[in-house]
């Protein structure tokens, strides 16, 4: 027995001072002394596994409607009201319904609020469908509501339906809307009314909508601005060869709108102030797609273009070659009268002052709605003459402007 014992000491000699280390160093003990280390302290969280997970929901308490394909659902999460859901029997226009496996008072609560929301705004809407004579597709959102009719559209190389073309186009006109007051660095207290966009398929859709709802009608698009901010387009092939055309036009003619509409209420285009109105639309467009193609009051000949809408570059070679418009012309021109040098020249004025200042470029747009000249505005404003205004306007352009 002695014989063992002296042999199993011999052989555990060499492993004595490695044992020794790790018994020094914790972090690197081996397998065995880590299992028979003590258990960490709790701390008073359930172990992953205790969790509780409904399969059926994953846990979010509500499921999708089985009326609707489930992309169909996802999109009325962003909506207030989607006439295409809105008569559902099963989820009274939600698109979810309550999960049956679990009890999740939260997610409840918010379908229910979400019917009553679609019930409520169902009603306010109908006289849209009541002017119309007949069903129309819509949704509401936040800060619009938009009538869509256009059947299919191809966006990025893929063809949408009417119901996802119309959630797409909602979604957008929000991006606007926060974009304009982030860079105006404004908020929702500005405006009182949600803005009306109409977008149809067919030319006597849109002649009609335009005289009852802009009091007004033409081939192009229409504009009612102001206290109840409203634009009804044709949005067909005919008017615009694709999607991102479409797109622009409203994002310059929504643009208007907003302008309008926010406080104090009033339209500056037809008081000498053309400059500004769609000088700032045309920022909006360019902002986007560094090109500038829509010209109100032109818009029904698809062939109106300036320098390719690359408004920069010809504005610069206009100040280079002192062929610019003059500036105090411009400055009295209504929306119009405004030939196109004058509109390039006007999105550049707009852009120069609004990266200068927003604040004082948002009290500039109260002067102008109050009827001050705009020459009388920037000396009280910017203490500039029109003569420093385009000495200041053209070495900018000089300076931040491509030559090619």
């Amino acid at each position: 027995m002695s014989r063992v014992l002296a042999l199993l000491v011999a052989l555990a000699a060499p492993w004595t001072p490695l044992l020794r280390a790790a018994a020094a160093r914790p972090e690197h003990a081996p397998c065995a002394a880590l299992a028979l280390s003590p258990a960490p302290a709790p701390t008073g969280r359930p172990a992953l596994q205790d969790a509780p997970i409904c399969k059926k929901c994953q846990s979010t308490g509500r499921l999708p409607c089985a009326a609707h394909p489930r992309s169909d659902c996802l999109l009325e999460d962003e909506v207030l009201f989607c006439s295409v859901v809105a008569d559902c029997t099963a989820c009274a226009g939600a698109a979810w319904v309550p999960c049956t496996d679990c009890d999740n008072a939260p997610a409840r609560a918010r379908i229910e609020e979400k019917k009553a929301s679609v019930a409520t705004r169902r009603v306010a809407l109908e006289y849209i469908d009541q002017t119309m004579k007949r069903p129309i597709r819509k949704a509401e959102s936040k800060h619009f509501v938009l009538v869509w009719e256009m059947d299919r559209l191809k966006v990025d190389k893929k063809w949408l339906e009417s119901h996802e073309l119309l959630h797409l186009y909602l979604k957008r006109l929000e991006a606007l809307y926060d974009d304009y007051c982030a860079r105006m660095q404004i908020t929702d207290k500005e405006f009182a009314e949600k803005f009306r966009v109409f977008v149809w398929q067919f030319p006597q859709d849109h002649h009609d909508a335009g005289l009852r709802f802009c009091r007004q009608s033409a081939k192009g698009g229409v504009k009612l601005m102001g206290q109840t901010p409203s634009y009804s387009v044709c949005g067909n092939k005919q008017n615009f060869q694709d999607d991102e055309r479409l797109h622009r036009n409203i994002v310059h003619s929504v643009t208007h709108l907003i302008l309008s509409a926010q406080r104090p209420v009033a339209w500056i285009g037809n008081i000498k102030a053309g400059w500004l109105d769609e000088g700032l639309a045309h920022f909006f467009e360019d902002r986007y797609w560094d090109v500038c193609d829509t010209y109100c009051y032109q818009e029904a000949n698809t062939n109106v273009d300036f320098k390719g809408g690359r408004f920069r570059l010809a504005v610069r070679r206009m100040v280079e070659e002192g062929k610019f418009p003059p500036t105090a012309e411009v400055f009295q021109q209504n929306v119009d009268t405004l030939t196109l040098p004058m509109h390039a020249t006007a999105f550049s004025y707009v852009e120069f002052l609004l990266n200068r200042d927003a604040e004082r470029f948002n009290q500039l747009v109260k002067k102008l709605k109050a009827k001050v000249a705009t020459r009388d505005a920037l000396r009280e404003i910017y203490g500039w003459s029109v003569f420093d205004f385009e000495a200041q306007w053209k070495s900018w352009v000089l300076s931040t402007y491509p030559t090619k």
